[in-house]
């Protein structure tokens, strides 16, 4: 799963920019457990999950570059796989990310949390295919 973060973290850089490199292999590796281990605890609540995952992933710098970046992706992604849509886009969203990021942030999990609800739909797991098909359709048109 390391990999697959770093992976996604290669492929925003490549895509919009900056440099790639890593600066805390272990750091990546813990994060991902820890982030694993409250999925399994929490896999009925996909919010607590993304929120979980843009905490742990803004505030922490394991890459060189585009870390607020990757928080986004990676919460998107297992909000996903966990049948949540996190609606807003990473343009929008920036400024909320780089207060979690910022040195003593006063953003809590919890404020996390209720900026997430806000942000997100959830989608009935029968229709995820069909979702993801559609998303991806508006992603290509530029409409997502």
């Amino acid at each position: 799963m390391k990999e697959t973060i770093v992976n996604v973290h290669n492929t925003i850089i490549k895509l919009s920019g900056g440099e790639n490199g890593l600066r805390d292999e272990g750091g990546i590796y813990n994060s991902t457990c820890k982030l694993l281990v409250h999925q399994y605890k929490n896999q009925k609540n996909p919010e607590s999950i993304g929120a979980f995952a843009l905490n742990e992933f803004a505030k922490r710098h394991y890459f060189i570059d585009g870390n607020k970046r990757t928080a986004y992706a990676i919460a998107k992604i297992f909000m996903l796989i966990n049948n949540c849509h996190l609606r807003i886009q990473y343009k929008e969203a920036t400024e909320f990310i780089l207060n979690i990021a910022e040195y003593n942030s006063k953003v809590t999990f919890d404020d996390i949390k209720r900026w997430i609800n806000e942000n997100c739909s959830l989608i009935n797991p029968k229709e995820l295919e069909n979702y993801l098909n559609k998303t991806a359709l508006n992603l290509m048109l530029g409409d997502e």
